[in-house]
């Protein structure tokens, strides 16, 4: 062994060892948690200690999800979950992340995500605007004046870059982005006009867009659905269903159904069979059109040939199945939290393509 690779080999054990016990006081505070199925007979403390520390050192991270999991149930096996780690690595080299072949710009860009969906007659909502560095512009990039938005209404601001909502305003009119304005003078923004989601999806909660993240996966030419779950929104999230900001997260069933129960993010709860707000029942709730919106996200897959694994966020609307956005770097915990442990079918699709 050269001299290279044996510094190498010290450098990354002693990073093991350092994560190693960064993550340990974690354990303790998971612990802790309320448990998501407390009407299940549940391990003691000391087997849930020493599946947490298996964890760690198998995975060299705490298992922040074990609660979620339904871990802490007796007859529970943690070898059914992938570990996050270990997924986002395989995931990156697989979608070729920061590779000259890497294709997720056009899904990161939503400026070219928009353009490249519309140009191959996607159904995709209209971005009508660019904002570079307090610049207005069209969706052809040429500059226009911000007046041109007086007789906008209700309508989408997003960063163009944006990730779990990090940035987007729902504007509802021109004085509305008035106030705004200031906020986005530096950076890129698009857009996009809003959608009106299917009557029967805003049964669920009609104050955000209810989606579906579909993951596909491209298995030598043959796209697969890995996992499907139903994101709602409610009033801690407001106008949007992100699951962060207190919405709730569900699978769903083959045939379009809700399973039983949905599941809070730490704080904001463990698990609820009805809509806090709604009182809707998950598992009597079908989604419509739900058979259009798989095949919508395996067709479009078929335009990025380049990428292994796309997440993609889609809107149940008046007009069918509507594409909102495709993620390479989709998570798989809340995919495992609704749908149980994808160990098994991550390893057997998850296999690099040939292109």
């Amino acid at each position: 062994m050269n001299l290279n690779k044996l510094g190498k080999k010290i450098k990354n054990r002693r990073n093991y060892f350092f994560r190693l016990f960064s993550e340990l006081p974690l354990v303790f505070k998971i612990l802790k948690q309320k448990s998501y199925f407390p009407e299940q007979k549940r391990k003691n403390k000391l087997v849930q200690f020493i599946d947490n520390i298996f964890w760690l050192i198998k995975n060299n991270e705490a298992n922040i999800f074990y609660q979620l999991y339904g871990l802490d149930i007796v007859g529970s096996n943690p070898d059914s979950f992938m570990d996050y780690w270990h997924f986002m690595n395989s995931r990156n080299r697989l979608n070729k992340i920061n590779t000259v072949k890497s294709h997720v710009i056009l899904l990161r860009d939503k400026y070219l995500f928009y353009q490249y969906m519309f140009n191959h007659h996607q159904p995709i909502p209209e971005v009508f605007a660019f904002i570079q560095d307090g610049k207005l512009k069209d969706n052809t990039l040429i500059k226009i004046d911000f007046n041109s938005l007086k007789d906008k209404t209700n309508y989408f601001i997003k960063e163009i870059d944006g990730e779990c909502a990090s940035f987007i305003k729902k504007i509802r009119d021109f004085n509305h982005f008035s106030q705004i304005k200031s906020s986005i003078s530096k950076g890129n923004y698009v857009l996009q006009k809003g959608l009106t989601q299917n009557f029967v999806m805003a049964q669920l909660y009609p104050e955000a867009i209810n989606t579906l993240r579909i993951v596909t996966i491209n298995n030598n030419d043959h796209i697969q659905v890995l996992s499907v779950l139903l994101r709602i929104g409610t009033k801690e999230t407001g106008n949007v269903d992100n699951w962060a900001s207190g919405g709730i997260a569900i699978g769903v069933e083959k045939n379009g159904f809700l399973k039983k129960e949905g599941y809070y993010k730490p704080p904001f709860g463990t698990k609820t069979s009805i809509h806090p707000d709604t009182n809707v029942v998950f598992e009597k709730f079908q989604i419509p059109n739900f058979q259009e919106a798989l095949d919508l996200a395996c067709n479009a897959h078929n335009l990025f040939y380049g990428i292994h694994s796309i997440g993609w966020d889609i809107a149940l609307t008046t007009d069918g199945p509507m594409i909102i956005e495709g993620n390479d770097n989709w998570a798989i915990s809340l995919m495992q939290a609704c749908n149980r442990g994808l160990r098994q079918e991550w390893t057997e699709q998850g296999k690099p393509n040939r292109n």
